[in-house]
């Protein structure tokens, strides 16, 4: 299989080629129209997302993709960095063709610059606004100019501001993941959301510990059988707690992040925001079926029980 690198700041991965509807052509045809396609989705728009089995997650510009074939303008895909029981070489789905480029075998050997800020613009180098991307982007490190960054990028060189990014991933320690959770309160939740423009719950957990160097599965059913297994009065901040169906003994189907203090941080569902609340006296608290903490990548391997 061929390795490609996405192309534009962000790519939803769908579930088949023929999933995208006509309102998810801002997304998928050119021009991409990113902002725009949030704006213009209604409530429906959102929630078919996942009742309609539409879209399965997302990719962030420069993240690497096996592809496994190419149909009609559409790339069936492999996501090595997004690990699931569903295929053991990666998340798999499909993509727009134009999305991709092909990748530069050595750029995994060189130091990287990680986007931090919740959205951060990269300029040309006449430092006029150019693209703007998410946090968690990984981006290849040429220079190092005062205030600036040159990066390398899949569609060329590019400037990004010092402030915004970080060479070396955040302290994986259970306090630093609540904090950078924080930044995201008020984020509209968005199903399959991996990025600074919307999240859903896995998608949530997931980048706040790539951010910390830590690969974790892409779904909380898939986290729930891996990571360490807490005992409820072991519980500290920045470990994660599951929600089952049928009173916590069903299906597992949602994930949060514990903040402490009996609070949990989570992205709940389509029309709500990220939030911080307390879980006594909810549903969740209902649902709650155990807690996991992931301390390093190797974690993530799938249990049998």
């Amino acid at each position: 299989m061929n390795i490609e690198c996405v192309s534009v700041p962000v790519s939803t991965v769908w579930t088949t080629k023929a999933s995208p509807r006509s309102i998810d052509s801002l997304m998928t045809r050119e021009p991409y129209q990113l902002e725009r396609y949030l704006e213009k989705m209604t409530y429906d728009d959102r929630l078919q997302l996942c009742t309609n089995d539409l879209a399965q997650t997302q990719l962030l510009f420069n993240e690497s993709v096996y592809v496994v074939q190419e149909v009609d303008g559409w790339k069936e895909i492999l996501i090595p960095s997004q690990p699931t029981s569903k295929n053991e070489d990666g998340y798999p789905g499909w993509v727009p063709s134009h999305h991709l480029v092909v990748a530069d075998p050595n750029e995994q050997l060189t130091v990287r610059a990680i986007i931090v800020e919740q959205t951060a613009w990269l300029f040309t180098k006449e430092k006029k606004a150019w693209l703007q991307v998410s946090y968690g982007t990984e981006l290849t490190v040429l220079d190092e100019l005062n205030d600036w960054i040159k990066v390398e990028t899949p569609l060329g060189h590019a400037l990004v501001k010092r402030k915004n990014v970080q060479f070396s991933f955040k302290k994986n320690n259970g306090q630093s993941m609540v904090a950078e959770a924080r930044r995201f309160l008020g984020l509209p939740y968005l199903w399959a959301g991996m990025s600074g423009f919307g999240f859903d719950c896995s998608g949530f957990v997931y980048r706040l510990h790539q951010i910390c160097g830590i690969t974790i599965p892409r779904d909380a059913s898939n986290q729930f059988r891996s990571g360490d297994t807490i005992a409820e009065q072991e519980m500290k901040e920045g470990d994660l707690l599951y929600f089952a169906y049928e009173e916590g003994k069903g299906r597992v189907h949602h994930v949060a992040m514990y903040a402490g203090n009996g609070n949990i941080i989570h992205a709940p569902k389509t029309g709500k925001v990220v939030e911080e609340i307390p879980l006594t006296d909810t549903v969740y608290e209902k649902e709650w079926c155990g807690v996991r903490r992931f301390l390093n990548s190797s974690l993530w391997e799938m249990k049998t029980t």
